[in-house]
């Protein structure tokens, strides 16, 4: 029996924000959200009819997983006690918006099982919240804030630097008050601007409003000794928690290990094998009701793309990878291999080597140009 994490993908909000770019619908009817969620137990029947598996995290994603009532959340979850094993010690995540986080909600995640809370808070400063079409302002979010810890222990606040009108002053503003709650985890995301959103339509407009990359960074650096004054450390690019609190699913995708994903546009990587569901929500509870899956495309990974996925996510982790675990799993010596690649990105101080390898923080900032070393 396997260990897996399981992902699960809830496609819907109440209003997309101008800067997402992830496959969601707003404002659906109840109808869709009850289809879509016979769907996800469909497909998971898939796999405890194929596989031996055990689920130690499972991961609530979206779109907006508060969004829709809580009860279809702990039918899934029943669901899935009644039909897997379940690790007792196994994570349990869903991701919540404060403008749809009531306190009954709260009660029912905690009593169905879920064990943290993920909170995409991005900014306490209104006009920054408007600029990327935000639908709850710092007054819901800070009463949204001192409800959490009543009911979750384990809980993360998302931040993004970046933003429209955001001043070193705003943002450490925010991060100061958002540590009086003191949250156990925290990610800090940088504003990505993708073409197809609202934000890059709108780019031109905003483009003088945006902080400078110069000052983005000041405020990433300020943020991480910040944080480790309250007992919060880097352990991955964007993340910091305190010891023990460190999100256990999302590690499975950096240690490269197993998961499973399901609903519309999710993706698995299983059996050195990364499949992809279909991304359109009509297809893909039709398909689910024909033959219980929805996957869109296969790729199977050969041994060197499995070998520069390690790397690549390796170097996420603020520890890196032991070059001892590499060679164990791939029967090559890194330094050999990569001599190269190690000579340049130690001349330009981005990498540091001794036993692991990780990034310095020179290439923390310059992360893409180490990445582009091992593609």
């Amino acid at each position: 029996m396997r260990n897996i994490g399981l992902y699960i993908h809830v496609p819907f909000c109440k209003k997309k924000c101008y800067y997402c770019d992830f496959v969601s619908y707003e404002n659906v009817d109840d109808d869709m959200v009850f289809a879509y969620f016979s769907a996800l137990e469909n497909e998971l029947i898939f796999y405890k009819e194929n596989y031996e598996i055990e689920i130690d995290t499972i991961y609530i994603g979206g779109g907006t997983p508060s969004f829709v009532p809580a009860k279809y959340i702990l039918k899934l979850l029943e669901f899935i006690y009644s039909n897997f094993k379940v690790k007792s010690t196994c994570e349990i995540s869903i991701e919540a918006n404060p403008e749809s986080i009531t306190k009954e909600k709260l009660k029912c995640y905690r009593e169905a099982g879920i064990n943290r809370l993920s909170v995409g808070i991005q900014s306490l400063n209104d006009a920054e919240l408007r600029a990327i079409g935000r639908i709850h302002d710092s007054e819901v979010a800070l009463k949204i804030l001192s409800r959490v810890p009543l009911y979750f222990e384990n809980f993360s606040v998302d931040v993004i630097i970046g933003l429209p009108y955001q001043t070193f002053e705003s943002f450490s503003q925010t991060l100061n008050t958002l540590l009086k709650f003191s949250p156990p985890h925290l990610s800090i995301y940088s504003l990505k601007i993708e073409e197809g959103t609202p934000l890059f339509e709108r780019y031109e407009e905003y483009k003088s409003l945006l902080p400078s990359e110069d000052e983005e960074r000041r405020m990433f650096w300020w943020a991480r000794d910040r944080l480790s004054e309250v007992g919060l450390y880097h352990y991955e690019i964007s993340n910091f928690a305190k010891k023990g609190f460190e999100c256990k699913h999302n590690l499975k995708y950096w240690n490269c290990d197993e998961y499973i994903g399901v609903g519309c546009a999710a993706h698995s990587f299983f059996e050195d094998c990364r499949y992809y569901n279909t991304s359109n929500i009509k297809e893909y509870t039709n398909k689910i009701k024909e033959n219980g899956l929805a996957v869109e495309g296969k790729e199977l990974i050969s041994s060197e793309e499995s070998e520069k996925e390690f790397i690549i996510l390796g170097l996420r982790k603020i520890e890196g990878f032991s070059l001892d675990e590499f060679r164990e799993r791939f029967g090559i010596e890194f330094e050999r291999k990569y001599k190269s690649q190690i000579e340049k990105l130690k001349k330009y101080g981005l990498i540091d080597i001794n036993g692991r390898i990780k990034l310095t923080e020179r290439g923390i900032d310059l992360a893409n140009l180490v990445w582009q070393e091992f593609v």
